[in-house]
């Protein structure tokens, strides 16, 4: 393995499969066009380049890592290629674990890399060729693609009468097609695959040049836990559902959807609302969300829950615990999801926040979480960045405000924040001697914002810098 067989993991999926049109699947007919569609079954895995060289096979994933070997699909792809004469020749492929029923998910195949019982039955679905002997592979079509593909991942075999015959096997081989010359006939193929047998979507090359991945919607019911504001009222919510034990996931920000009405009616509503928070999140122009009580639910509708970026890495949320007197309170980072193709419907004021009607399974049951391959503790100690005490006297009275600032060097597990702001707020004729406050971001920038706000806030005329 190299550096350019790192590199090349990483362009196909930034350059080629994350380019792809996301379509749902009720708007095939006003989003697909041409005269010819080469329809593939999607199928929920993970993305892996796979390598065949003199003899010996590797697979990278999309962040240019090898996660995966001595799998027994690879051996079968090893002598696939051997048999076809190549020296050099990389492919991209699914890898999953199939399903006797229902369709493959995501997180199988961590499970089965995990569990030497079902490792042997992880399977690799090839669907491209970048490259053999060491040129660049093209093709007038993808049907010219996926014939070169069942060419090699063919078994040659006898029937019964003697003659010779050809199979693929489960554990690797093409993805399957179907090419049709009509959208109707893609929207009949739709029907079939994802809406009858529960695909996850297809996968449509048409004679245009577009690629198209197409997925049904899904309707999710979420608890308003903060927003940001624009001119016209609400600029964007900040979604989550709850766990059993009354936790709450942050998946979501948006507000796609909304009328100007809505917007401000929501705005004046959650203006009611404000409680403090120790997490502390900016939208995309660096103004922090306002956090709120849970109490508002709206409905939303997306395209697509991913639980892996484009990158390959495990998205994480932000589980947050809702205390009525401290406000929001961190509980750490955990494996979760990303909505894409999002759009608020309606309000739903029939339903409250509990783990109930806004349930997290309403996501697991689309895209399950993944285990996180970074859970385990770094031995690596955290870094003081600022630490910083003052002091005021006043007769008998004794106050001191110490500021601790750290970053935790822990980011790679998702149950810890890479930044930590400490406050504690002594004071001896208080009845309530010490008050803490703990504040938590991924961003460097944003935590000693905050810090510097905090000290200006409280020290003022009179407060000595101590050791």
């Amino acid at each position: 393995m190299t550096q350019q067989d790192i590199q090349t993991a990483i362009d196909y999926k930034k350059n080629v499969a994350s380019k792809y049109m996301l379509v749902e699947g009720a708007k095939i007919s006003s989003r697909l066009a041409g005269e010819k569609f080469y329809v593939t079954r999607k199928i929920d895995g993970h993305m892996q380049c796979v390598f065949y060289r003199d003899g010996q096979s590797f697979m990278l994933n999309a962040s240019g890592k090898q996660k995966a070997e001595q799998l027994k699909c690879m051996d079968m792809f090893t002598g696939f290629m051997g048999k076809a004469g190549f020296k050099n020749i990389v492919v991209a492929a699914e890898l999953y674990l199939p399903r006797e029923e229902g369709r493959p998910r995501c997180g199988d195949v961590a499970r089965a890399l995990a569990d030497p019982a079902l490792r042997d039955q992880l399977a690799l679905a090839v669907y491209d060729i970048l490259s053999i002997d060491g040129e660049d592979f093209s093709a007038q079509d993808y049907g010219e693609v996926h014939a070169k593909l069942v060419e090699l991942l063919r078994l040659k075999a006898q029937n019964n009468e003697g003659k010779t015959v050809f199979k693929t096997t489960r554990l690797c081989a093409p993805v399957e097609l179907r090419t049709v010359s009509s959208v109707e006939e893609v929207k009949q193929i739709y029907q079939e695959w994802v809406e009858e047998q529960g695909a996850e979507g297809l996968v449509v090359h048409c004679d245009n040049g577009v690629v198209a991945k197409i997925k049904p919607r899904h309707t999710i019911d979420a608890a308003v836990v903060g927003y940001t504001t624009g001119e016209n009222g609400v600029r964007d919510l900040m979604l989550a559902v709850a766990h059993p034990d009354n936790s709450m996931q942050v998946f979501a920000m948006g507000s796609s959807g909304l009328t100007d009405e809505q917007r401000q009616s929501i705005a004046t509503q959650l203006g009611q609302m404000h409680v403090e928070s120790q997490y502390v999140l900016s939208d995309s122009r660096g103004v922090a969300y306002q956090m709120v009580r849970p109490e508002v639910v709206v409905e939303l509708s997306v395209l697509e829950l991913v639980a892996r970026g484009n990158d390959d890495k495990i998205k994480t949320n932000a589980l947050l615990q809702f205390d009525p007197q401290q406000g929001w309170l961190m509980q750490g980072m955990v494996p979760g999801v990303s909505a894409l193709g999002m759009a608020i419907v309606r309000l739903r004021d029939d339903k409250s926040v509990n783990p109930t009607d806004v349930r997290v399974s309403q996501l697991t049951d689309i895209c399950p979480f993944e285990e996180n391959e970074g859970s385990k503790l770094t031995g690596e100690p955290s870094t003081l960045l600022l630490r910083r005490v003052f002091k005021k006297v006043s007769g008998e009275k004794v106050m001191i405000h110490k500021f601790l600032l750290w970053k935790t060097n822990k980011e790679a597990n998702p149950r810890f924040p890479a930044y930590i702001f400490y406050h504690t707020d002594y004071s001896s004729s208080r009845k309530e001697l010490i008050k803490r406050d703990m504040i938590y971001s991924s961003s460097e920038e944003q935590i000693r914002a905050i810090c510097d706000a905090e000290i200006a806030d409280n020290i003022k005329k009179g407060w000595e810098e101590i050791i």
